[in-house]
């Protein structure tokens, strides 16, 4: 049996991409990951009982690290991931409809004249490979998370996930301390 994840990168970070400013960033992986997929699935996949295949738990919205955009988890998705969810989809629907056109053929002592061939579907696909591109990690002091940003971005961060605003983090800026008289 196959089953489906977000690839991640050696240190364990998912990577999302904003859908508005399309810039990527990288989150350790959220226990709402699940249900995120599970929801894109239930999209693809023809249910009878649709009801079935939602979680009872709301999904909360993420926000961008750079722009500050906010949307529901499965907004964050990157095209490669995407695709990869929806083909992952189609490929267990052929699997289920193969197996249930195959149950005649299992029976065929009960029904000798079945009026269609099943063919097997191919194979489920592979998962994604890990993400190998190394970003520059920082502390979300307010969540106690950590993210990984862009090497070159030095403006304000907004926090992934509860939307704290962020001052720049760049090495590169100065510090200017002014005395003032008392």
């Amino acid at each position: 049996m196959a089953w489906l994840e977000l690839p991640r990168d050696k240190a364990g970070f998912v990577r999302r991409e904003c859908p508005r400013c399309q810039r990527s960033f990288k989150t350790r992986p959220s226990r709402h990951d699940a249900g995120m997929l599970q929801r894109l699935l239930a999209g693809y996949f023809p249910f009878e009982n649709l009801h079935e295949a939602y979680t009872a738990e709301e999904l909360p919205a993420w926000h961008c690290l750079y722009c500050g955009h906010r949307a529901l988890p499965d907004a964050w998705l990157t095209p490669d991931q995407s695709a990869h969810v929806e083909q992952m989809a189609r490929a267990w629907a052929n699997h289920v409809r193969y197996e249930q056109l195959a149950y005649v053929q299992r029976t065929l002592s009960q029904n000798p004249r079945p009026t269609f061939v099943s063919v097997a579907p191919e194979p489920l696909p592979r998962p994604l490979p890990p993400d190998e591109e190394l970003l520059r990690t920082l502390p979300m002091v307010c969540c106690g998370e950590e993210v990984q940003a862009s090497w070159d971005w030095d403006q304000p961060m907004v926090c992934p996930r509860c939307g704290a605003h962020h001052g720049g983090l760049s090495g590169r800026q100065q510090v200017h301390l002014e005395f003032v008289r008392e």
